[in-house]
């Protein structure tokens, strides 16, 4: 599961709080680095629990999706129409 995310570092993704469903709590990030459990992944702003790590964010990635597996159940995910 997480060799895709290695290959993605980068990308944007939409984070999907587990058992929200549609409509729930989420957060657009950018891969930014992978290690043997979890994908790091920056919202944009510090983390909260483990300042030394920047924005870096642990996340599992079975919370995550990329492109429009995220934009069907995610507005805020949905790719950005400004040029």
């Amino acid at each position: 599961m997480l060799d895709r995310f290695r290959s993605a570092i980068g990308r944007e993704v939409c984070y999907s709080a587990p058992g929200s469903g549609p409509g729930g709590p989420t957060e657009r990030g950018v891969v930014i680095a992978v290690n043997d459990r979890v994908v790091f992944v920056d919202y944009g702003y510090p983390n909260p629990v483990r300042p030394e790590l920047g924005n870096a964010i642990a996340t599992h990635p079975a919370n995550l999706r990329f492109g429009t597996a995220a934009d069907a159940h995610c507005p805020r995910c949905a790719p950005s129409t400004e040029v």
